[in-house]
């Protein structure tokens, strides 16, 4: 890797900014896509779930594949080819069940994709500039926003089925973008019994147990609640425009917040603002499930921005001071596992059900209990020294900082 040059910059941020215009297409309009293709909310909750599995079983995998065999960057490739090419193919399929199975071998290729992007921006930081992991991913909650609020405003034109193509053309140009980046050199575990690098997590951190329960409260809470928002959005008189509008508003306070979250990590310590982040969730739930207006909804998007900004920085930087170098991708696979794996099949899956045959209001308040659940949990398990003080805060990648050589040719 090349020592905190502009070079190295310019291709790490650029990765993250080509990776958020992908999952602009994806996530924000899943469910009115699913619905577009005939699909009721208990089958969309069940589509959702299914892919959830296929992230819960793939993640591990890729994880110990991408540490101690092929190198990450060489799995965010496949990944990026393989979800390219299944979501180009997916309107070909009808039906609930072949959109599940197309869901589901889609979504084994999703989750070679953002763990290993996330372990490369921790390798390029290095242990002391890795609390400015916020900044880098600020470049993909950028693009995100702009990405959302333009792919709205196209699907409201040209029809809701067309975000898979969209998907699939994104995913191209983050294959694309890898070329400015140099395949890192794997290291290959010996002793580490049958759970590989994923049996190593836990061995090197016993506390990481505590971290994912509670982010799994947390996760369920958030994916009950925000894979039926644009469905009660569209139900309550709005589209996909104002689906997007409301995105991109969170997307922009995810840019805001993640580029301060070092400085809250500093003044207030990683377990702090993990609660903060689950309170967060809870309060924006709760006005979810109440409000009935669309543009209102739409626009009370921005605490899905605050939450999921404050959360996913403390997540990737815990991975960081609990875990060696050498475990980041599997780590930061596992905690995906069970935020966008485990807890989907669970907070998608009966949200489904609950929103179909009881109402939103009731989903949405769950949902808020869990994410304070997930606050008490995270309170316990993040009760270290390290996680629960404030965090020193390197301005910049300093020379010398990366333990990893070889990301940046």
């Amino acid at each position: 890797m090349g020592r905190g040059g502009v070079r190295d910059a310019v291709a790490v941020q650029g990765l993250f900014v080509a990776f958020g215009v992908a999952i602009a297409a994806f996530f924000p309009f899943l469910t009115l896509y699913l619905s577009g293709r005939g699909l009721s909310p208990d089958e969309i909750g069940l589509v959702v779930a299914v892919i959830a599995t296929a992230r819960f079983v793939a993640n591990p995998v890729w994880g110990h594949v991408a540490d101690t065999r092929l190198g990450r960057l060489t799995a965010l490739r496949l990944g990026a080819l393989g979800v390219a090419l299944t979501a180009l193919a997916m309107n070909a399929v009808h039906g609930v069940v072949p959109l599940a199975a197309m869901g589901f071998v889609l979504a084994t290729w999703q989750v070679a994709t953002g763990p290993n992007l996330d372990a490369i921006a921790l390798a390029y930081l290095g242990d002391e500039g890795m609390t400015g992991y916020g900044r880098i991913r600020a470049w993909e909650s950028l693009s995100y926003a702009i990405a959302c609020l333009g792919f709205g405003a196209a699907l409201e034109r040209i029809g809701v089925g067309w975000s898979m193509p969209i998907y699939g053309a994104a995913c191209v140009g983050v294959l694309a973008w890898t070329a400015t980046l140099h395949r890192d050199t794997p290291k290959r575990l010996t002793g580490h019994g049958r759970l590989g690098a994923v049996g190593a997590v836990f061995r090197e951190a016993p506390r990481f147990w505590g971290f994912l329960a509670a982010t799994l409260l947390v996760w369920i809470g958030f994916n009950a609640a925000w894979n039926f928002i644009a469905l009660k959005i569209s139900d309550e008189g709005g589209g996909p425009l104002l689906v997007g509008f409301g995105l991109a508003l969170g997307g922009l306070v995810e840019v805001a917040t993640m580029r301060v979250s070092s400085r809250l990590q500093e003044r207030w310590g990683l377990r702090r603002v993990f609660v903060a982040g689950c309170l967060a969730y809870a309060l924006g739930f709760v006005l979810w499930g109440l409000v009935s207006d669309p543009t209102a909804v739409s626009v009370l998007s921005v605490f899905e921005g605050l939450a999921f900004s404050l959360l996913f920085t403390t997540i990737v930087v815990v991975v960081g001071r609990l875990l060696p170098p050498t475990l980041y991708s599997t780590g930061n696979a596992m905690a995906q596992m069970v935020g966008f794996g485990v807890a989907p099949i669970l907070g998608a899956g009966i949200g489904g059900l609950v929103y179909q045959g009881v109402g939103p209001i009731a989903l949405y308040l769950g949902a808020a209990a869990l994410a304070l659940g997930g606050a008490v949990a995270a309170w316990f398990a993040l009760s270290t020294k390290e996680l629960s003080e404030p965090t020193a805060v390197v301005a910049g990648v300093q020379p010398g900082a990366q333990p990893e050589p070889g990301l940046v040719p």
